[in-house]
């Protein structure tokens, strides 16, 4: 397993995490605190770290002294910006912790900042249901001081418009671009290959009883392995697409999902695209980014560079056993840029209630070649880059599950 790091700061021992430093005008924007307490303070009033001046601090002396946000409501927290006073002297150690109630904390980061800086600094995590945000800081490399001249919680709020379904989609729908939905009378329709015996239910949803499913969606063009004039990594990722121009790449997939018997818990449903089909006689095809939800409730990313060369995220908690009951699981990526590169920023994000509309965003990383890779063995020139191509399929792919319901299957192309 690949441990991902940040390229400043030290990786959270509690989840992926990277900083990123920003401008003052950039993180006196962010905001999102009412209200602020401390454990101490010599004067430089909690208050004074959330009024959107960088001039003023709050500060306590001593190691394990904390600063504690309050949002006002639960929110789905994603990051933080810090600005540490005098943070271009001394680097500050410091947990980040977030809780639901004001008492009990959870740690999401554990770091240093850079010492380079005394504007903002981002530092990200997965993204946590919160109210209260809590930093606390173990000294700095040349005192004992905590002192914070700004914080500001960065959260996320999903579109409220959905789909034909009736489900939320976190990303509105490319104008123009390529959907689809899984089908009324899905056994008729083009696109969809489930390639294994899926009968319909008595509540309108789908049962596959395959123990190894590969359920494949093609965009309008079709799927043809023989109008794949190259798979050379280099010509892919300047051009963009493996097939056709429409290929899946900016995607939102989307399904819920219900466990009735599995022989090894640990195993996961896979909502994955960017490349064609995964077999050994077409290595270099089955490149691909898969979104991965195990039945026993943990999440991650896993990055295909070709069948079969893996590289993982680490695991992240994203919810209890799948078990007997409907979860709802999305795979997003789309491309971006990271210090002026290409980048893919990855999502997954679940609805626990199966309510079509509550959705949890569970993991958010942007792979720009720190994810590891073995593209040379595809022509590309270097191993680690980010797969900012498109391909002719999107799958939902589970294994060792012998009985799995389903419904509300899509997949979308968003915007870049």
């Amino acid at each position: 397993m690949n441990r991902i790091s940040s390229r400043r700061g030290r990786l959270s021992a509690f989840g992926v995490a990277f900083i990123v430093t920003l401008t003052a005008s950039q993180a006196l924007a962010a905001g999102g605190f009412v209200s602020a307490t401390a454990s101490g303070d010599d004067g430089n009033k909690p208050a004074r770290a959330i009024d959107s001046r960088l001039n003023t601090r709050w500060s306590s002396l001593g190691r394990g002294q904390w600063l504690q946000g309050d949002m006002g409501a639960l929110k789905s927290l994603g990051a933080l910006d810090i600005a540490w006073h005098r943070g271009h002297e001394r680097a500050s150690r410091f947990t980040i912790s977030t809780s639901t109630d004001g008492t009990t904390f959870s740690p999401v980061f554990s770091g240093s900042s850079s010492g380079k800086t005394a504007s903002a600094e981002r530092y990200t995590f997965s993204a946590k249901s919160a109210r209260y945000v809590r930093v606390t800081v173990d000294g700095t490399t040349l005192d004992d001081w905590a002192s914070i001249s700004e914080v500001a919680a960065i959260t996320t709020s999903p579109t409220t418009g959905t789909d034909v379904f009736g489900v939320k989609m976190i990303y509105p729908t490319k104008e123009g671009g390529e959907t689809w939905f899984l089908q009324e009378e899905a056994l008729k329709d083009t696109r969809f290959d489930p390639r294994d015996t899926i009968t319909r239910n008595a509540d309108g949803s789908w049962k596959m009883k395959s123990t190894q499913v590969r359920m494949h969606v093609l965009t309008s063009s079709g799927y043809d392995s023989e109008k794949i004039p190259t798979y050379d990594r280099d010509v892919l990722a300047s051009r963009g697409y493996m097939q056709a121009a429409n290929d899946w790449k900016n995607v939102e997939m989307t399904g819920f999902v219900k466990v009735n018997a599995a022989s090894d818990m640990s195993d996961n449903f896979a909502w994955y695209a960017r490349g064609g089909r995964h077999t050994d006689s077409l290595a270099c095809e089955g490149s691909s980014y898969k979104g991965s939800l195990h039945y026993d409730g943990r999440v991650r990313w896993q990055k295909e560079s070709w069948h079969v060369s893996y590289d993982q995220t680490a695991y992240e908690p994203g919810t209890s056993s799948l078990m007997g009951r409907w979860v709802g699981f999305k795979s997003i990526m789309k491309n971006t840029t990271y210090n002026g590169k290409p980048a893919v920023k990855l999502e997954l994000w679940l609805n626990e209630s199966a309510d079509k509309v509550t959705w949890t965003k569970v993991y958010d990383i942007t792979d720009y070649g720190q994810m590891g890779g073995d593209a040379s063995h595809c022509g590309g020139a270097e191993d680690a880059m980010p797969i900012t191509w498109g391909g002719p399929l999107a799958t939902f792919r589970w294994d060792s599950a012998s009985d799995v319901d389903f419904k509300w299957l899509s997949v979308r192309e968003i915007a870049e």
